[in-house]
């Protein structure tokens, strides 16, 4: 312990040091004198679990909730700098200034919100400016979820409920409250957005906007008077600013902004930079780092409320800047879209109603979703002469990849012509003739242009093809092998195959198109989490940021007229436990962001990496009850792939370009160890049912992905496969490994490399768990609304639907199961899936 750093209404706060991740940290311990006041109490925990829930850089984070000899304490990220009521008390803040944390308080709020939670008691005192100008929102005391969790029967029946307050009761702090609070009703995101105005008010003008002799005064203020004019103050700003003052302050809730985001979005375009400074310094980031384990989701996207005017800099100054239009209000996923040769009209693939995806037409006169007839065919490109690219009988892959039978068919036109199998990416040639495809078999990936001419074959996964407008490049994303993780490098390539790296390594890439001239090619791009920036690079390598905003923007589309077609998600992880033959779903808390979950042995605890913001480029490892608890980090730096048949032990990969790194990372107490492999690069590593061997995805540098042997002393890699399936794992017997090979179960001899085919799978059936019977495994079959596992005998015909699972919350969109785990009993199963909605988007107006 170092120092009592201070002390609120809910306890005192200790500047101590971690001993065991070496890092000094807070730690909040409820004051005696209450924690026999079970309401403060539950008060406390609300406070801890809320606060966990919210990964994000606006955000206080918690590392951990106990207690000790009877009083509760928290551990939080420790805070160096002042609050803004210390910034306030000593003096007016410049405008500029005061923006910046405005931005920075509405995108925290903004975040809350999205995961269901209210803060309630929003006040300068709980909003921390960190010494490098950060802005941190505390004390989530008096939150209230809005959602309120499920259960989780165990042995003992736990209710997982959060403790609530009913309306009639006045909680807040008098002065910063709403109307709705001073009257004691229930209080919603809307609640937050007018203490927020308060805020604001005082941060411009150093005057309470509601500040009477008395409590009573006050309150009735709130509820009646205006606060004077910004420019009765004597401030002196811009004009808009005090638009959105007046509208955070409105008495009418439904007068408001509805949401913390839209009001995140007017902040940002009054700023007149288009660049938030969390996004800004993510663009500057040159991260270059080697794997992440994802299956889809990574593209998941911020929700962009207004059609309102924004900086969209395609090109330097003084060239016009262009507007967003919102394009789309149907409720549904958005998968891929392009404009057809008027620039008006746009042709989407998405899911709309079912989970079904299937091809839609909208146009701006017309901005609802009409089928485009292609029964089920989904769009890959238009050419000049509006003809289609669609992928006929598809499936889907992973992220935004799906793969089919390549055919093509004019717009409007009937049946397709099927061209080419296994494709996954094309795109027309400009005289609209030739095209360029990805196909993927026998887990390798391959470049054609025009079709039958190959110019790249790889393990790596490639997506987003784009030719050039005179049709000299070929521009595609360059992701992991042997991976379905986004991250990756912008490849252009020649027509007679020579390559160039033209970007730094980027943790997300979802979506490209050239510029008009051709002298750029246009990306979104993600250095960490979620925020994808439009960004652009020359064939030379040279990079820019072309457009960087509150929410995450994903580029579809762009006209020779240079008009953007771009679409912005709402993207949804969950993390949830089932119990075998149970419909009810408990739903983690604080997993928002979570990718590759795995559930120990016993089903008590839920191993995740947080690929989140708050994780980094890098990502963090995090351990979970799954009855009760905070996500608590066990691990950074790399992403959990295994946890040991003891529930002891997690095997986390550490990027590496040279480098092979596998981290032995305790769930409880114990040392951590690291595993290296000079010039062996590894993408995932798995536990034998000994515990003492690891098998290997990966291989030495320059050679195909493989599956190798080594033990937790970190012996020599030992090839056991030369090139890796797309799944694998080791048989419970420790000495065969079960590899999926064409739909084809298959038995690998580790001792001799002899095979024998077990059976075969059902189309897009994948394994995703031992049964404790021998020779049984349970396997995933994804239907568009539905996730069924079967049971299924590897000695004979034996087959069993052994559970169904529906999303409770089913929103018109695709379902995506990322990960299934499952207890060796057969009694607990985790699922973690993804959903999301979207909308497009268009910049520049033609009417």
């Amino acid at each position: 312990m170092v120092a009592n750093i201070g002390a609120g209404g809910m306890g005192e706060v200790y500047r101590c040091t971690d001993a065991r991740l070496g890092r000094d940290v807070a730690i909040k311990v409820l004051s005696s004198s209450l924690t026999r006041d079970s309401d403060r109490l539950a008060r406390f925990e609300q406070e801890a679990r809320t606060v966990a829930a919210l990964n994000h850089p606006n955000i206080l984070g918690i590392h951990d909730i106990g207690n000790h000899d009877g009083a509760p304490f928290l551990v939080s990220e420790l805070l160096e700098g002042q609050t803004l009521r210390q910034k306030i008390a000593e003096g007016t803040i410049p405008t500029r200034r005061a923006i910046e944390y405005a931005l920075g308080i509405a995108q925290g709020l903004a975040a809350a919100h999205e995961k269901g939670i209210v803060h309630r008691d929003l006040k300068p005192e709980n909003i921390f400016i960190t010494r490098d100008g950060r802005v941190k929102i505390l004390d989530f005391g008096l939150a209230k979820l809005l959602r309120p969790e499920g259960s989780l029967e165990t042995a003992t029946t736990l209710t997982m409920g959060n403790p609530s307050t009913m309306p009639g009761v006045v909680m807040g702090t008098i002065g910063y409250m709403s109307p709705e609070q001073v009257r004691g009703e229930v209080a919603d995101a809307r609640s937050d957005i007018f203490s927020f105005g308060v805020v604001l008010y005082e941060m411009l003008t150093g005057q309470r906007a509601f500040k009477k002799d008395t409590a009573a005064e006050t309150m009735t203020a709130i509820l009646k008077d205006e606060p004077p004019e910004l420019t009765e103050t004597g401030w002196q700003g811009p004009l808009a600013l005090q638009k959105i003052l007046s509208r955070c302050l409105e008495k009418s809730p439904e007068r408001r902004f509805q949401s913390a985001s839209d009001l995140a979005f007017a902040i940002e375009a009054l700023s007149g930079t288009g660049i938030s400074p969390t996004a800004a310094a993510a663009a500057m980031k040159p991260d270059f780092d080697a794997r992440r384990w994802l299956l889809f989701g990574a593209a998941a996207l911020g929700g962009l409320a207004l059609g309102a005017a924004l900086a969209w800099v395609f090109r330097p100054a003084p060239n016009p800047v262009p507007t967003f239009e919102r394009l789309s209000f149907d409720r549904g996923t958005v998968i891929r879209g392009r404009f057809l040769s008027d620039a008006r009209t746009v042709v989407y693939s998405g899911v709309l109603t079912g989970g079904v995806p299937d091809t839609y037409v909208i146009r701006e006169d017309y901005p609802t979703s009409v089928s485009a007839g292609l029964a089920g065919a989904m769009l890959l490109a238009v050419s000049k002469q509006d003809q289609l690219a669609v992928l006929v009988r598809p499936r889907f892959w992973g992220q935004y990849v799906w793969e089919g039978t390549l055919a093509r068919v004019p717009m409007g036109g009937t049946a397709p012509r099927e061209l080419l199998e296994n494709v996954s990416d094309a795109d027309w040639s400009p005289n609209g003739e030739d095209l360029a495809v990805i196909d993927h078999k026998d887990d390798k990936w391959q470049l054609e242009y025009p079709i039958g001419k190959i110019l790249l074959t790889t393990d790596h996964w490639l997506s987003d093809l784009r030719v050039s407008p005179d049709g000299k490049r070929l521009a595609v994303f360059y992701h992991p092998a042997a991976s379905k993780d986004d991250r990756g490098v912008v490849l252009l390539l020649d027509p007679s195959g020579k390559q160039k790296v033209v970007s730094q390594e980027w943790e997300g890439l979802e979506g490209m198109a050239w510029a008009p001239d051709g002298k750029e090619v246009w990306y979104s791009a993600a250095a960490s989490g979620d925020q994808y920036c439009v960004r652009s690079s020359t064939p030379e390598g040279k990079e820019r940021v072309v457009y960087c905003g509150t929410s995450g923007t994903r580029l579809h589309d762009v006209t020779p007229t240079s008009r953007s077609l771009v679409s912005t998600q709402g993207g949804r992880y969950t993390t949830a436990v089932i119990q075998h033959g149970s419909k009810e779903e408990h739903d983690l808390p604080g997993m928002g962001s979570s990718i590759d979950p795995r559930l120990t042995p016993d089903g008590l605890e839920v191993i995740s990496t947080d690929v989140s913001e708050h994780g980094g480029s890098d990502y963090l490892v995090y351990a979970q009850k799954t009855t009760d608890g905070s996500p608590v980090r066990i691990g950074g730096g790399g992403y959990g792939t295994d946890i040991s048949d003891d529930g002891k032990w997690v095997l986390v990969v550490l990027p590496g370009e040279t480098e092979g790194k596998v981290q032995i990372i305790p769930v409880g107490p114990g040392e951590s160890k690291t595993l290296r492999w000079d010039r062996f690069q590894v993408s995932s590593a798995n536990w034998f049912p000994d515990n003492q061997h690891i098998l290997l995805f990966g291989g030495p540098l320059g050679q195909s992905v493989g599956l190798y042997m080594t033990d937790r002393n970190g012996a020599p890699p030992k090839m056991l496969v030369k090139d890796a399936p797309g799944w694998a794992d080791v048989m419970p017997d420790g000495q065969n490994l079960l590899l999926l090979q064409d739909n084809t179960l298959v038995q690998h001899s580790i001792k001799d490399g002899s095979e024998k085919k077990l059976r075969t799978l059902q189309s897009g059936e994948v394994p995703v768990d031992w049964a404790k019977e021998p020779q049984n495994i349970y396997t995933q079959i994804l239907k568009p609304t539905q996730l069924q596992i079967d049971k299924i005998d590897l000695t004979s015909d034996k087959r069993e639907t052994w559970q169904v699972f529906e999303p409770q919350d089913q929103r018109g969109s695709l379902l995506n199961v990322l990960q299934v785990s499952i207890t060796p009993d057969g009694r607990w199963i985790m699922i973690n899936y993804h959903d999301e909605l979207g909308q497009f988007y268009a910049s520049g107006s033609l009417r």
